[in-house]
């Protein structure tokens, strides 16, 4: 099933694109009108402190003394309002006047606005004639510390009700002492100024938009053709990879379907990873189809080895139906599809029963195999009426004929004359079995062990011998019942073994062998079986009677 994209990488990367725009648009906005006002204010102030200065170098701090203290005017007078006209009228400016500050305000001496009369004489009495007294409001106000101690006033600039934005720029009049006389200022307007650099933000965002507009159109074009699309290509290639090819892919006759992407970059790169995945999984898979159909060949053939091995162990109980002396049973579960655990029993003549129980080392197949080959062995030397200690000296010594793979067997065998009870065994290296006299209870059948077949040339087993008296039971056993394993990492136990075989003394051995597979299969519980287990019971009815010769 497709996954629906909740955020395209299209349109992640076209957000990212347009707010990195709109960022740097705006920083470079804000840098260039910035930089655009600081040059137009320097200019501005440049011009309105030269021309202050210009007439500050034409006044005199008495003169200015006698017209702010008398408010008359004379000839000097009027040569400096003339001076002060031209001025105005040669330069970009609106006012220029001579103040002297005072109190909360300032005294005009001199002002450009001062009208003549029909006389050509300057008209006292008007609003910025000589002597009017003006309060100081806004940055003036602001400043007026150091405009009483005659100080440096850099330019104020504020907006007029009336005349909108001015810059004010003014410089001192000082007496030779350094006292004050009065300030030379001068009102520029600011109002084109400040259109001009609203005129200028706005071509600046609109140009910074188009520019950006075009960037972006471009940069998504080239991403578009370079990125994106490549990338949907191969994303449409791999999705189809899967579910149009599953009848090829479970056939192995998949091809490869990612189209060919030649951009040049890290994209391509990526194609042919993809490309290399492809091409890899169908060789994975192919490799896993033919690893699949020898594992199945194998399980196959394990499943005829598994019968075979159960079809050589004798296995139809009761196994001798017509003789009353004596019962036999046997059980074996292999922990893989082949064990090495092995158990016969056969009569060698009418009067003798042997019974075999033994643990080849290792598992599986090998196991097996050399399974196998000694209950051939024991078998066909017992047949030949060999004492159970001459039987296993034989079987060793041909076991241990091209042993390369070190396998050994731990085996235990004993042969029950039927007419007298007479029990010969040996043991070569195996766990010794459990014997339960009748109205008894199972102790364990300790004799000293020989070593295991197979381990060593030329080793000589010893024979013990016991008798079996009517109602006597014999239990065989290899090493997977005791050394069974809960999921705690617990072993079974010879303890708990010859509890639970006590606890049912009085069973037949038919029933004996199941109940005990059954406690330790409660015991281990879900824990893996990883040893077989094996089990072989002789239950002694009766004497027979002796056959002749």
């Amino acid at each position: 099933m497709k996954r629906k994209v909740r955020w395209s990488l299209g349109k992640k990367l076209t957000g990212l694109i347009v707010t990195m725009c709109v960022v740097l648009g705006l920083l470079a906005a804000v840098v260039s009108y910035r930089t655009f006002s600081a040059s137009m204010m320097e200019y501005y102030n440049q011009l309105g402190t030269n021309l202050v200065r210009t007439l500050a170098s034409q006044l005199d701090a008495d003169e200015l003394d006698r017209y702010y203290e008398t408010g008359e005017m004379d000839e000097r007078y009027y040569e400096i309002q003339s001076f002060i006209s031209d001025l105005v009228a040669s330069n970009d400016v609106e006012y220029l006047y001579v103040v002297r500050p005072h109190g909360v305000g300032v005294t005009f001496l001199f002002d450009s606005d001062m009208e003549t009369g029909e006389s050509g004489e300057y008209e006292d009495g008007g609003y910025c004639a000589l002597g009017t007294y003006v309060d100081l409001v806004g940055g003036f106000a602001d400043n007026l510390d150091r405009l009483l101690a005659g100080l440096d006033v850099e330019p104020i600039v504020q907006r007029d009700a009336s005349y909108g934005w001015l810059m004010t720029a003014m410089t001192p009049v000082l007496h030779e002492d350094g006292t004050m006389a009065g300030y030379v200022m001068a009102d520029i307007s600011m109002n084109d100024v400040m259109n001009t650099r609203q005129t200028f933000l706005i071509t600046l965002v609109g140009l910074l938009a188009a520019v950006a507009a075009v960037f972006l159109v471009t940069f998504l074009f080239i991403l578009r053709r370079m990125v994106l699309h490549p990338i949907d290509l191969l994303t449409q290639a791999t999705g189809d990879f899967i579910q149009s090819n599953e009848e090829e892919l479970a056939a192995g006759t998949a091809t490869v379907n990612v189209p060919p992407i030649r951009t040049g970059d890290e994209v391509e790169l990526l194609a042919d990873s993809f490309r290399k995945m492809e091409e890899d999984m169908i060789s994975y898979i192919r490799e896993f189809m033919k690893a699949t159909a020898e594992k199945e060949r194998i399980g196959a053939e394990l499943n005829v080895a598994t019968q075979i091995q159960a079809d050589m162990l004798p296995r139809i109980f009761p196994a001798f139906p017509e003789r009353q002396e004596f019962e036999v049973y046997a059980t074996m579960n292999p922990a893989k599809e082949v064990g090495g655990d092995f158990y016969d029993f056969f009569l060698v003549d009418d009067d003798h029963l042997a019974v075999v129980i033994a643990d080849v080392s290792g598992k599986g197949v090998p196991a097996a195999l050399f399974m196998v080959i000694a209950k051939t062995l024991i078998k066909n030397h017992a047949q030949n009426r060999e004492t159970p200690g001459e039987v296993f000296t034989q079987t060793n010594a041909q076991l241990c004929e091209g042993n390369d793979a070190g396998l050994f067997v731990t085996a235990w065998m004993g042969v029950l004359e039927i007419s007298t009870g007479k029990f010969v065994y040996v043991n070569a290296g195996h766990n010794p079995p459990l014997l339960k006299r009748a109205g008894g209870q199972y102790e364990w059948l300790k004799s000293r062990p020989g070593f295991v077949l197979a381990g060593m040339e030329g080793i000589r087993y010893r024979e013990n011998t016991l008798e079996l008296m009517p109602g006597d039971t014999l239990y065989l056993y290899t090493d997977g019942v005791t050394e069974a394993t809960s999921s705690a990492q617990e072993l079974y136990g010879e303890e708990r073994l010859q509890a639970a075989l006590n606890e049912a003394s009085e069973l037949p051995v038919s029933q004996l062998l199941p109940r005990i597979k059954n406690c330790i299969d409660t015991f281990v519980g879900d824990a893996e079986q990883f040893d077989d287990i094996t089990m072989l019971g002789l239950q002694y009815h009766t004497r027979g009677e002796k056959a002749d010769g």
